[in-house]
């Protein structure tokens, strides 16, 4: 079997630790729309947005932004799919919090997303 030369052996393990290098969890936050008809007016750019919540997902094992939002919608609107994210469920019950819905946002690390009818679309990161 034929390795590949010595340098390019180097730089690949260099370039591997680099892309990992510091990356132990994904933090996952969720924004409560605050604006009074943003359940039929969906997010908007202006909208008041409250942070209600955050936790961590290990970056080892970390899913697909989609299935984090999946999640995340599924948890908050009190039947998680994942047995992970029964504590989260709890604790956003435990804090009186309403569910998760249209207009909402959730933020994954440095990208976010605003929940609509059907399915999340990536919005630049509210003021």
């Amino acid at each position: 079997m034929h390795r590949p030369p010595t340098g390019l052996r180097r730089l690949t393990r260099a370039l591997r630790r680099t892309l990992t290098r510091h990356r132990h969890a994904i933090t996952v936050r969720v924004f409560l729309n605050r604006a009074p008809h943003s359940m039929l007016d969906g997010y908007t750019p202006a909208a008041p947005l409250l942070l209600a919540y955050e936790y961590t997902v290990p970056a080892g094992r970390a899913p697909a932004d989609a299935v984090i939002l999946e999640r995340a919608f599924a948890a908050f609107n009190e039947h998680p799919e994942h047995p992970a994210d029964s504590a989260h469920a709890d604790a956003w019950a435990d804090k009186w919090l309403r569910s998760l819905s249209v207009g909402d946002v959730v933020a994954i690390d440095d990208r976010y997303y605003a929940c609509h009818s059907v399915g999340w679309t990536r919005i630049t990161a509210p003021a």
